[in-house]
């Protein structure tokens, strides 16, 4: 479990590097926690808890009628469990974020490379260790600094192994906003 935590962090500064390497900077948007369960079609409910991080990158597009598009970086550790079987959880990638409405609602969306300590839980097997997880979410400001809300997600393997059922997980999220 120790390795994949390392692994997390790995891809969180790789992932840095490149903008700090070039004078670019990514202004840290975000620290919150989100939690969750799965749908109906895994044999068993999967439950999953996680703190995350997200950075906004350096730039940002003006769409138009008040609403703009800013890419992300984000990053996630936690615990997956799901019949009396607990694994850590961790991802990074980016996304993008549409904010409109005065900047209180974003609509997000994007893809992360995930690690799993474990992959067999009861009679669901996720076939490995590596996994991928997209999701597409809104959120909404509450205050100046609180931000909460709704995120679906999809983690599933890609076809790296089989099987490959895949979980869909709904999750609530709160945040502190920078």
């Amino acid at each position: 479990m120790r390795k994949l935590c390392g692994i997390t962090v790995m891809m969180v500064l790789i992932s840095g590097w490149g903008f700090c390497s070039q004078g670019l900077t990514m202004d840290w948007e975000m620290l919150g926690i989100r939690g969750g369960i799965s749908d109906n079609r895994n044999d068993n409910n999967f439950y999953q808890v996680e703190a995350f991080s997200i950075w906004n990158m350096p730039w940002s597009w003006a769409l138009g009628a008040g609403w703009s598009l800013t890419p992300y970086l984000e990053a996630n550790a936690g615990m997956i469990r799901a019949s009396d079987n607990s694994a850590f959880v961790g991802s990074a990638g980016p996304g993008i974020y549409f904010t409109g409405f005065k900047e209180t609602t974003r609509i997000f969306m994007g893809i992360n490379p995930t690690a799993i300590s474990k992959h067999q839980f009861g009679n669901d097997d996720l076939g490995g260790a590596v996994q991928f997880t997209s999701h597409i979410g809104i959120d909404f400001n509450v205050t100046r600094h609180i931000a909460i809300g709704y995120r679906l997600q999809h983690m599933s393997n890609a076809g790296l192994y089989s099987p490959n059922p895949g979980v869909n997980m709904h999750m609530l999220e709160v945040g502190y906003r920078f």
